[in-house]
């Protein structure tokens, strides 16, 4: 049987409380270890019980949910917390952002909302939990043999390489990896580097509204000499302190970046990030190429437009041709709008390859989002497109640790072709 998500609710209305718990007794999975009526009462009991999701509401008396939370993120950093909100609250929802809530409902909210944001912020939790536990085992224990497999030792050895591709322009690709990059460090507190491989006209320093008076050029003219501290002074800092490695400051000197380079770069970039988004052109060349070959993870990205579609099958025709596993695609579709005349079916069927995500299209919101260089999941962390990104953050961290007897038999379940019929 799964162990139970512990479930604290805080909120000031007794009504509310009761309801709520009605609510989550329906779940197997889930059990209220106790309530608060205030921020105050509710950091008492977080330390008293320990919980594994703490749901707080913003408007109490004493202290409010904002406070709270920072304590709790202060102090009970293992009892992450979900923020309930009515509409209309976005300077609040922004403040608790920064203060280190996980994930915002608004109310009035439903059942299945509430229920999914409980498990998908266990889910994380746990993903990071034993991240850091694999990583400090590693750190403590021997260094362990290096593995005989020549992919084994690419991959997993180091820091997870995420490759964000899309075969045509304009769909928001960069957009969404910058945002994710964003995201990823706030929820997991991990290392997070975002690195612009459009080495022309790469758009993140723009996008993050960030300096660029240095870039990837500033490496190479002294790859002989580069060091982890030398590579940390030339990348930029960037939202929640993520790292970002900009393209060069003018396009002609793209042509300077090699391919041994960037293979230098990145070998450097594993030892010193746990997570690493790369955001590439459309451009497949041999740079593009190299860190393709090495990622852990190949998003696509496609929207719901003919050329956009078309050129997607193309790219995953690429990576057939390549042997880059349908394991390592995670194909993403975004400006998802239920008026299209496509939806996720029959771009699946055209495609003959799963989508593992929507983004919603939501045109205000990411206009105001680029004009201003602000992430959206800053500014805006409660809104439909922002909850999507975080889903995905919980997609491409890699799981827990399969026990051997478990991979045995997962390994004996023959796999599908990139285009197998399904």
């Amino acid at each position: 049987m799964p162990d139970l998500i512990k479930v604290l609710i805080v909120d000031d209305i007794p009504s509310t409380l009761d309801n709520l718990q009605k609510l989550l007794s329906f779940e197997p999975d889930i059990q209220v270890v106790g309530t608060g009526a205030n921020g105050k009462e509710g950091v008492e009991q977080a330390k008293k019980l320990a919980p594994d999701i703490v749901l707080m509401d913003v408007n109490m008396p004493v202290v409010d949910g904002i406070q709270a939370t920072e304590t709790l993120a202060q102090e009970v950093p293992g009892s992450p917390v979900i923020i309930m909100s009515v509409q209309g609250e976005r300077d609040y929802l922004r403040r608790a952002m920064q203060s280190g809530a996980r994930e915002f409902l608004i109310k009035p909210f439903s059942g299945d909302e509430l229920i999914a944001s409980i498990r998908r912020v266990y889910q994380l939790e746990q993903k990071k939990e034993s991240f850091l536990q694999k990583t400090s085992g590693q750190a403590a224990g021997p260094v362990a043999a290096a593995p005989t497999d020549g992919e084994s030792v690419r991959r997993g050895e180091h820091g997870q390489v995420y490759f964000f591709y899309s075969g045509k322009g304009g769909v928001g690709k960069s957009l969404i990896a910058a945002n994710l990059a964003v995201s990823m460090a706030n929820e997991t507190k991990a290392k997070v580097a975002l690195v612009d491989l459009d080495l022309q006209f790469g758009d993140i320093g723009v996008l993050l509204n960030l300096d660029h008076s240095q870039g990837i050029t500033d490496l190479i003219e002294n790859i002989d000499h580069m060091d982890q501290e030398f590579i940390r002074e030339i990348m930029v800092d960037g939202p929640f302190g993520i790292k970002v490695l900009l393209t060069p400051i003018s396009p002609e000197l793209a042509d300077l970046v090699t391919v041994d380079h960037i293979r230098r770069i990145f070998s450097e970039l594993r030892k010193m990030f746990d997570y690493i988004i790369v955001d590439s052109s459309c451009h497949l060349g041999e740079i593009n190429l190299e860190v393709l070959d090495h990622a852990d993870k190949v998003v696509v990205v496609t929207s719901l437009s003919i050329p956009a579609i078309k050129n997607t099958k193309l790219a995953l025709k690429i990576f057939d041709s390549l042997s880059i596993s349908p394991d390592r695609v995670v194909l993403l579709l975004n400006k998802s709008d239920a008026h299209s005349e496509f939806n996720k079916e029959s771009v699946e069927a055209n495609l003959r390859f799963p989508i593992a995500g929507q983004i919603p299209n939501d045109a205000k919101l990411v206009i105001n989002s680029v004009n201003r260089g602000n992430p959206f999941v800053t500014t805006h962390p409660e809104s439909e497109i922002s909850q999507r990104i975080r889903e995905l953050v919980g997609k491409l961290i890699p799981p827990a640790p399969v026990p051997a007897a478990d991979a045995e038999t997962a390994d004996r379940k023959p796999r599908k072709g990139l285009f197998a019929r399904r």
